[in-house]
């Protein structure tokens, strides 16, 4: 096991750049998983390009949201084809750390800015529910602001960390680089910025949403009438509470492994492999939250249908020759 420093680039040993045989077969299944995530990611995109529907404002949380998992895509087919092609060790010690701090953090620094991103959805349609406020109108240099910060503010969070020291960069015996807090404090730390606070913060901002559309309910029921506003929230609190245990159950294991476990054993490939199926996932769990990725998916789904319904229609109709055509007339 080797450890490093972000300031002694000019003393750190010669890396690893190419993993070995058994780092290559540990990410293999998780490579198929991201191939496949990536090929649900293209589909779930072309739908911008053919249906100007989705084009919203109002949807830029959910792009957001999906944008990272591009990146955390990008990062793990960067490294897996640096990691097997490249030839085995290099004297530049500036690059191979470039690679390590690629591998170590950004997956980390991704899921951070993944998990705030679905807080900043959240605490949007919140406002949508009980207050009736379209934020992506009324408010947008806020908007902006939110998404710079929620961009800047764990990149700054994770580079303080190394730059001071509160964490090491390291490289395992499969030649798989890891980081590691330097002690329980840091570790503490990084478990509440990076899990205990926005999770919270996100059940809190969904049970504000179910008590509101519950007393909502409970007066309209006096009154024998549901408007139709009711119906529609009250489908957005479902949906999000679905989507977030189903992205909680397959997210949460391996941020929590990121920081209490190092190296690759067992737990960590499983832990990987979940939010490998979990990005795989997004693209339809996350677009179920709006109802326009509904109607498309349906409109989708008919034509699928009727096209399905018209091949077997020609295939069914024989053409009746010419000579029992002539004993029919």
């Amino acid at each position: 096991m080797r450890s490093f420093e972000i300031n002694n680039t000019s003393t750190s040993p010669i890396l690893a750049v190419t993993w070995k045989q058994s780092a290559i077969e540990s990410q293999r299944l998780n490579f198929i998983v991201c191939i496949i995530a990536s090929f649900i990611h293209a589909l779930f995109w072309l739908q911008l390009v053919f249906y100007p529907v989705v084009r919203q404002k109002a949807l830029q949380w959910i792009y957001a949201y999906l944008i990272v998992d591009i990146l955390l895509l990008l990062r793990f087919f960067l490294l897996y084809i640096v990691h097997t092609k490249y030839r085995s060790f290099t004297s530049n010690v500036l690059w191979t750390l470039v690679v390590c701090y690629i591998e170590a953090a950004v997956d980390n620094y991704l899921n951070i800015l993944g998990v705030y991103i679905l807080l900043a959805l959240n605490i949007s349609r919140y406002m949508q529910i009980a207050h009736n406020r379209n934020v992506y109108d009324k408010h947008p240099q806020w908007l902006i602001l939110f998404h710079l910060s929620i961009c800047l503010a764990p990149f700054l969070f994770l580079f303080i960390q190394f730059l001071v020291g509160w964490s090491k960069l390291k490289q395992s015996n499969d030649d798989l680089c890891d980081s590691y807090s330097v002690n329980v404090y840091i570790q503490i730390l990084n478990i509440f910025v990076a899990f205990a606070f926005p999770i919270a913060s996100n059940i809190f901002v969904i049970a504000l949403s179910v008590r509101h559309v519950r007393l909502t309910s409970t007066l309209r029921r006096t009154v024998h009438h549901v408007s139709a506003r009711e119906k529609y929230n009250r489908s957005l609190v479902i949906q999000f509470l679905v989507f977030y245990i189903v992205w909680l159950s397959l997210w949460s294991p391996n941020v929590i492994s990121y920081q209490l476990i190092t190296g690759t054993d067992e737990i960590t490939l499983i832990t990987r492999l979940l939010n490998s199926i979990e990005i795989a996932l997004d693209p339809i769990i996350v677009g179920a939250l709006d109802v326009r990725f509904w109607q498309i998916w349906k409109k989708l789904c008919s034509n699928f249908k009727c096209f399905n319904l018209r091949k077997r229609v020609r295939r069914s109709i024989k053409v009746v020759p010419a000579h029992k055509r002539e004993n029919i007339y």
